[in-house]
């Protein structure tokens, strides 16, 4: 192996083998970086378990505030006033910059980079590595926090022009940032209703006494199903003025509106017809007793609005009827 290619592969395998010192739990960074798309600037900021990031990209800016012991985060759109916060989990790394640039580096050590003297960055001192890019003639560099392993800066030979600064931190505080930064700046985010609430929303009573009829599991055995229409809200019932049909055949419906299916399977569809047009949905069967009861809650009396909810009676009012 020629002497040249020995040191190259030297060098690469010190590189490689660099130990740094464990990073610090409290800072600020700021990086900007177009090694990967649009120009993007981010802010860390880090005090023990609270951390936090500022990410501008060219239309927009989003901040997320992070707990890193229990890996909980909240985000939200730093350039809307009033923005509502968005919470979510996370595993594994959270954006840690020094696991950022380790990864980066991890990438360049495949190019063989060589030692290039040392420089100073914004007031830091780094070392400097040379690499060439893959289907490149021009050299590439990366300057190097020796201490911690920081990526200070990265130049990129671009082809036919000059070389482009594609990776910089700008900002390298090790400080507690103001505890400020760690509290979110968004406005609560509603809470999710429940099936309960839904359910709540459309008979006006309580949420608890009824089942969505169409989601769940189905029971084993058979019951006779007593099925009514009746009126969102106030849940009177609807006696007249449209057809039922189970399974695409036809069922009488009596003078007072109830409907009686009986022998159905463990999923069935149910279609309610009116003269401005219908309703169909998979009945999931609910037969915990020899006898259960079904509503349609539809509001087809308001003009340009056809709500419909199959429930299953669990208890109240309607329970047995």
């Amino acid at each position: 192996m020629p002497k040249r290619l020995t040191l190259s592969y030297l060098a690469t395998a010190l590189i490689a083998c660099a130990q740094y010192t464990p990073p610090p739990l409290a800072y600020t960074l700021v990086q900007k970086n177009s090694l990967f798309g649009p120009d993007t600037t981010t802010s860390f900021y880090r005090n023990g378990s609270k951390a936090a990031m500022d990410i501008v990209h060219p239309d927009t800016h989003s901040r997320t505030v992070l707990d890193l012991q229990a890996h909980t985060n909240i985000s939200w759109d730093a350039s809307q006033a009033g923005a509502e916060c968005g919470n979510s989990t996370f595993t594994g790394n959270w954006g840690d910059p020094f696991v950022g640039s380790a990864g980066i580096m991890d990438d360049l050590s495949k190019m063989h980079p060589t030692p290039a003297g040392a420089e100073t960055v914004n007031g830091v001192s780094a070392k400097v590595l040379e690499f060439v890019m893959e289907g490149a003639t021009g050299k590439s560099k990366v300057w190097i926090d020796p201490k911690y392993g920081l990526i200070l800066r990265i130049l990129m030979a671009q082809p036919g022009g000059p070389p482009k600064v594609a990776f910089e931190t700008t900002q390298m505080t090790f400080a507690a940032p103001p505890a400020a930064m760690f509290v979110p700046a968004c406005k609560a985010a509603a809470p999710v209703p429940t099936d309960e609430d839904k359910i709540a929303a459309v008979t006006g009573g309580a949420g608890s006494d009824y089942a969505f009829a169409n989601k769940g599991e189905p029971t084993n055995g058979g019951c006779m199903i007593l099925f009514h229409v009746v009126r969102a809200g106030s849940m009177t019932p609807i006696t007249s003025g449209f057809q039922v049909f189970a399974d695409g055949k036809e069922v009488p419906v009596l003078p007072n509106g109830l409907t009686r299916l009986l022998n159905m399977p463990k999923q069935f569809n149910l279609e309610v017809r009116i003269p401005s047009g219908g309703g169909t949905a998979p009945i999931f069967r609910q037969c915990n007793k020899p006898q259960t009861t079904l509503l349609l809650v539809a509001d087809w009396g308001k003009p340009g609005a056809l709500a419909w909810e199959w429930l299953w009676v669990k208890s109240g009012k309607f329970a047995g009827q």
